[in-house]
């Protein structure tokens, strides 16, 4: 069988990807714990999550037209200087307020990254093997994430060397794309950002997107915290994020290829269904030995962690190639809409009842979601979807 020419098309942007994520996965982890070892009250902590995600909402807003006036590469190249430079300003102002600020401005930039990067798939990338090509891209996506992740057992997460590589992994991202020979794709245009025209045409995926955002969001902002106060150490923190981003990557490619096949709102109410049975484990299970915490941070990324790229995937099918950008940059709003509200509503929760609530939060938004989808199953049955 042929390889589909997609594959080799998006190469070196999935390159890119890996060392981008490798940059920011470490940084995921090392703002929470920084903020910790700082003894920053712990609303802030959920304060400087949601602040990351406020600079994201605004980023949406603005990357369209960014995309259309510079162009893929140049707009990917802008986003990561940005980023860079706010990065390495975490040490030099400790203080809840001007690390929320930075988060912000971190934040707007990697709406800027992830539109652009996603735009870029999804016009290279056809019905028949989407799912394959955004499992791909979460695969990376993951597998940097997961090394990032692994280096925090070798620094100091209070050191100035911490957020330098950091800033260096985001530059480096930007080398594969200068020798890419492929084309990026066409500037739209005149994009709009049109969040109401999305959900008329895919209500599934813009709900997919804002639960991801409400969960997800508030997951990476405050699993470390949770892992923490469960009794792990560094290592233990570092190991259950870790697992969470393996069993996320672990069924990235199973998932893609059923949902190419399926209809893929039925995959992704299977993986919410085990998303909020591995969550309430961990809310029982939330004193148990590392490896029971550990495995189940794994069956969170196996399932919760699968719904963004389908509800993109679901999104995309229905909105066509000539509004990939606009698709793209509508559910990453939807995405950080959810993920402004979720850390705060969590952190407040996990003030009243414990770093279980946590868990308690984000099954309660998937049985949300869960409904929904099989509500939308009723109204439009998979023959309706698919015409």
């Amino acid at each position: 069988m042929p390889i589909h020419p997609a594959y080799a098309q998006v190469s070196a942007l999935l390159a890119a990807v890996f060392i981008l994520i490798a940059g920011n996965g470490l940084s995921n982890t090392l703002i929470p714990l920084s903020a910790t070892a700082a003894n920053f009250p712990e609303l802030s902590l959920g304060l400087i999550g949601s602040a990351y995600f406020g600079g994201m909402l605004v980023g949406c807003l603005a990357t369209p037209r960014i995309i259309a006036r510079a162009g893929h590469i140049r707009a990917f190249a802008a986003f990561v200087a940005i980023a860079t430079v706010a990065t390495i300003t975490h040490p030099v102002f400790v203080d809840p307020l001007a690390w929320a600020i930075i988060r912000a401005v971190t934040g707007f930039c990697f709406a800027g990254l992830y539109a652009t990067i996603e735009s870029w798939m999804h016009d290279k990338a056809d019905n028949i093997v989407r799912g394959r090509i955004i499992a791909l891209y979460q695969m990376m996506n993951y597998a940097g994430s997961a090394v990032g992740q692994q280096a925090i057992r070798f620094i100091s997460p209070s050191s100035f060397v911490a957020f330098s590589i950091v800033a260096a992994a985001l530059s480096l991202s930007v080398l594969p794309l200068t020798y890419t020979r492929s084309d990026p794709p066409e500037p739209p245009p005149a994009p709009r950002l049109r969040l109401a025209w999305l959900f008329r045409i895919s209500p599934v995926g813009v709900a997919g997107a804002l639960a991801s955002g409400a969960a997800n969001g508030t997951f990476w902002s405050l699993a470390p915290v949770f892992a923490e106060r469960s009794g792990l150490s560094a290592g233990g923190v570092a190991s259950f994020m870790t697992a969470a981003i393996v069993g996320a990557a672990l069924v990235q490619w199973p998932a893609g290829r059923l949902a190419d096949r399926r209809d893929r709102r039925h995959i992704m109410l299977v993986a919410v269904t085990i998303a909020v049975a591995a969550q309430l484990a961990l809310v029982w299970f939330a004193r148990s030995e590392a490896i029971v915490l550990i495995g189940l941070a794994a069956a969170v990324g196996a399932s919760a962690l699968v719904l963004y790229p389908l509800a993109s995937s679901h999104a995309q099918d229905l909105g066509g190639r000539e509004n990939a950008v606009e698709v793209s940059t509508g559910l990453l709003l939807a995405y950080t809409i959810g993920a402004i509200i979720g850390p705060t509503t969590a952190a407040w929760l996990m003030g009243l009842i414990g770093p279980q609530a946590l868990f308690i939060h984000n099954a309660a938004i998937h049985v949300a979601f869960i409904v929904f989808v099989i509500w939308r199953l009723w109204q439009r049955p998979p023959g309706a979807e698919k015409a």
